[in-house]
């Protein structure tokens, strides 16, 4: 039996906003392909990201026909979890490497990853230091 809600009394809450994906290409990835690769892997997925395409085996069939053709081996899992944070995020993914270097972020995604605004400080001394029970 399947519970029906009153939309008129009771709306549906909105929708969680999309969340941008954050690739992060690590050290040993990017120490296995070569310049030219590494510029392959990069396009294929941002040519994925905005092509408005929302179904995960054509995305994973587009970026395993680039990636591939760039002579770059992935396992099949690779190609299904880049298809799903692509879909997931709609499109919205910044493509970076472990020490922050972004390589490429859509254009709705801020360059720079946001920093929260906080204040005080570590020192359990000082008098700035927020207190938590």
């Amino acid at each position: 039996m399947t519970e029906q809600h009153d939309t008129s009394t009771n709306p549906a809450p909105d929708p969680e906003p999309l969340r941008a994906a954050n690739i992060v290409l690590s050290d040993p990835f990017l120490a296995a392909l070569d310049e030219r690769q590494i510029a392959a892997y990069v396009d294929a997925v941002a040519v994925a990201a905005g092509s408005g395409e929302d179904d995960q085996e054509r995305l994973e069939a587009g970026l395993r026909e680039r990636i591939g053709g760039a002579g770059i081996d992935l396992p099949d899992e690779s190609y299904r979890n880049l298809a799903r944070q692509i879909r997931d995020s709609a499109g919205q993914l910044m493509i970076s490497t472990n020490d922050g270097q972004v390589l490429y972020a859509a254009p709705a995604v801020p360059p720079d990853p946001e920093v929260p605004d906080v204040h005080g400080t570590d020192d359990p001394e000082d008098p700035d230091r927020p207190f938590y029970s």
